[in-house]
């Protein structure tokens, strides 16, 4: 039988090479992403082309733009999920089931999206409308949103935005396991201990605040970033929040296991991102570790 230390060096080892292959893929790219390149130019001309359309107004692109676009992904992604776990097809898919003896609850799609709807309208739209006059405010100091950033500088803001949102989300997610917390706010979230994508935002509002919007933008006060890499940040975490949910290990990096067992045990893997640097710093994934090296779990 495999070791905990042999499946931690191997597991960390393996999320260290996919990562680090993906920033170096990407910094090797920078020289193609300027104004001076054929393929910067194009870029270019896609952005202007798209802000031609939409405006560049930052207060519309805050507000409109990117809640039109998260919904559309949010809420496209979501309901393929569920469809697919209600109609149990393709039956390839559904054999990728974390936990497939459990069959959703029927009755509880209505409140789930009830609340999801509550928090997208009532926490996410304001928080938005604060972002667009916070970009007012700050339109002389913010990037030129028709200048496209170079590569370096998108990745170097993605290099503080991942750190910024692990910290702050696994602290404040261990805040509202807090006794004096948890029964009020975030057991609401556990109620799905067989999550389902749209459960991503089955959360109490002051933790959806708290816990998903705040960690999730707090890095760009950090940054000062670009609009383009700050739509880009929301979508892509709009897709691993839907992944970690969705109950399904479609893919390996990263795998939504290790959420998927926060919501069977509620009492390890707080983190955010799949390889759970801070579970791992704090010991809160002990119990996790050794299923996976026993074989009792599989990515």
């Amino acid at each position: 039988m495999k070791t905990e230390a042999h499946y931690r060096s191997k597991f960390i080892s393996k999320s260290n090479i996919q990562f680090v292959a993906l920033l170096v893929a990407l910094l090797s790219l920078n020289h193609v992403w300027n104004l001076k390149t054929i393929i910067g130019i194009q870029i270019q001309n896609g952005w202007n082309k798209i802000l031609d359309r939409i405006g560049d107004n930052p207060f519309n692109l805050y507000v409109y733009s990117l809640n039109v676009s998260f919904l559309i992904v949010y809420w496209t992604i979501g309901l393929a999920y569920l469809l697919m776990e209600l109609s149990t097809w393709p039956k390839f898919i559904f054999r990728r089931k974390v936990q497939p003896n459990v069959v959703i609850d029927k009755r509880k799609i209505p409140s789930l999206i009830r609340l999801n709807l509550f928090n997208q309208c009532f926490v996410m739209v304001p928080c938005s409308i604060i972002a667009g006059y916070y970009s007012l405010m700050n339109k002389e100091s913010a990037p030129p949103v028709r200048e496209v950033p170079t590569l370096l500088r998108f990745v170097a803001d993605l290099m503080i935005l991942i750190p910024t949102q692990e910290i702050f989300v696994y602290y404040t997610h261990r805040m509202f396991h807090h006794r004096l917390l948890y029964k009020w706010t975030h057991k609401w979230h556990h109620e799905w201990t067989s999550p389902v994508a749209l459960s991503a935002m089955y959360n109490h509002p002051l933790e959806q605040l708290i816990g998903n919007v705040i960690p999730g933008s707090i890095g760009f006060l950090l940054t000062n970033s670009h609009f383009f890499t700050q739509w880009f940040w929301h979508i892509w975490s709009t897709v691993r929040s839907l992944n970690d949910h969705s109950g399904y290990r479609l893919f390996s990096f990263p795998s939504p296991v290790r959420h998927d067992f926060h919501h069977q045990k509620s009492t390890e893997c707080f983190a955010v991102w799949a390889w759970g640097p801070l579970d791992y710093f704090h010991g809160t994934d002990k119990t996790f570790r050794a299923k996976i090296a026993s074989g009792e779990l599989s990515h």
